[in-house]
């Protein structure tokens, strides 16, 4: 028995099967929407100042404004449902810009995230073998103040043997977060 392929094409319209021109399906809508509401739900968590940078409509930029002051959860609910709405209005430049600052601001995250461990990385070789990785950090960066990253390494194991709290390892810490920000 032949398939009956009309519910599958969206429509019995001969024209559009022979371009090879099919509307996409209902879940495939849904899932465009879903993702313009993200996207949307996702400008909420930058700061106004990036949001006017934006080639956003008016209406789109008041409903953030008012998502964002929102304190009630059904309000805050509705109001996201509104945002994903308009932003199906929205110009493709402006869901394409929108799409560029949250990969901007992945791309920062990650970068932050990076340098973190770099510090941690150093903080925890300084401590534990003291000054060959000091040696080691001054050749990578000679700006870096040795005497005070001995006296910091001398402050931590002066700590641990006193069962202090790691004073030395917060403030190395900040100190390597610095140097490594040049």
């Amino acid at each position: 028995m032949p398939v009956n392929d009309e519910h599958s094409t969206g429509g019995n319209n001969p024209e559009a099967d022979q371009l090879g021109e099919r509307e996409p399906s209902k879940s495939a809508r849904k899932r465009e929407m879903h993702y313009l509401q993200d996207l949307g739900t996702a400008l909420l968590d930058f700061p106004p100042d990036k949001i006017q940078a934006l080639p956003l409509s008016e209406p789109l930029r008041d409903a953030l404004a008012q998502a964002r002051a929102a304190k009630k959860h059904g309000a805050r609910k509705r109001l996201l449902q509104f945002i994903g709405k308009l932003m199906r209005a929205e110009s493709e430049a402006s869901v394409a810009s929108i799409q560029k600052l949250l990969q901007q601001s992945d791309a920062d995250k990650a970068a932050e995230t990076q340098q973190l461990h770099r510090c941690e990385h150093w903080r925890d070789r300084i401590l534990n073998e003291g000054p060959p990785a000091i040696d080691e950090l001054m050749a990578s960066y000679p700006d870096a103040d040795r005497q005070w990253l001995r006296q910091t390494h001398r402050l931590h194991q002066q700590q641990l043997a006193k069962n202090q709290p790691p004073a030395a390892a917060r403030k190395l810490f900040t100190y390597l977060r610095e140097l490594l920000a040049r």
